[in-house]
């Protein structure tokens, strides 16, 4: 059973959202390993290491053709992981209440997967995010991946925690409530919503494989 984590921070280092995505494959990787030594490891797509060009609408892809760009970019070595992967967890952090430039060429790329015989559905899938403020359009965010995987047939799951103190889904923010700053490493609620993810998505994987 494989995870596939995407990083869709163009940072290249210290990023916050990639961070809480660790921690979702940590919380997974462990449930799911259980004392088993037959589990693969999750693994995490950093995109920012991918050349990824925009689509430009020629629908070649509706004509059931090879999309033009792949023989230009790296399209074909995510399309072949996602392809392999039983669960896909998007973390994106809030670039002006959406996902970055280069999430959103992966987005529009993967209409081909679409096209293709909905190559994507009945994967489960899952989102974490990270703003700079308290309220920096994380829940649009949020939104627009999981209205993206509902696209595509995958199938969406949130976290269950505290029904009284957890999110469905990773999220935190750089500012504090009081104003103050911290990063990700000590947003606690931050980190135990991404685990809550990582754990129930591990949980409905063994489910669904019997």
């Amino acid at each position: 059973m494989l995870i596939v984590g995407i990083s869709s921070t163009p940072k290249k280092e210290k990023s916050n959202t990639r961070y809480l995505l660790q921690k979702a494959l940590d919380a997974a990787s462990e449930e799911l390993s259980n004392g088993s030594a037959n589990e693969i490891a999750p693994i995490i797509l950093d995109l920012h290491e991918f050349n990824i060009l925009p689509c430009t609408g020629c629908d070649s892809c509706v004509r059931k053709k090879p999309c033009p760009e792949s023989a230009k970019d790296d399209i074909p070595k995510i399309e072949e992981k996602l392809r392999q992967a039983d669960c896909i967890i998007v973390a994106a952090p809030s670039y002006f209440t959406s996902v970055p430039g280069i999430m959103k060429n992966l987005m529009d790329r993967s209409r081909y997967m679409k096209m293709q015989n909905h190559q994507l559905q009945d994967k489960l899938f899952g989102v974490i995010t990270y703003a700079g403020l308290r309220y920096g359009g994380q829940e649009h965010v949020v939104d627009l991946l999981n209205r993206y995987a509902l696209a595509h047939g995958m199938i969406v799951v949130g976290a269950v925690g505290s029904p009284v103190k957890h999110g469905t889904f990773g999220a935190g923010s750089l500012q504090m409530d009081d104003g103050g700053w911290r990063n990700a490493t000590t947003d606690g609620l931050a980190i135990s919503n991404s685990e809550n993810l990582g754990r129930r998505i591990a949980r409905l994987m063994k489910s669904m494989k019997g």
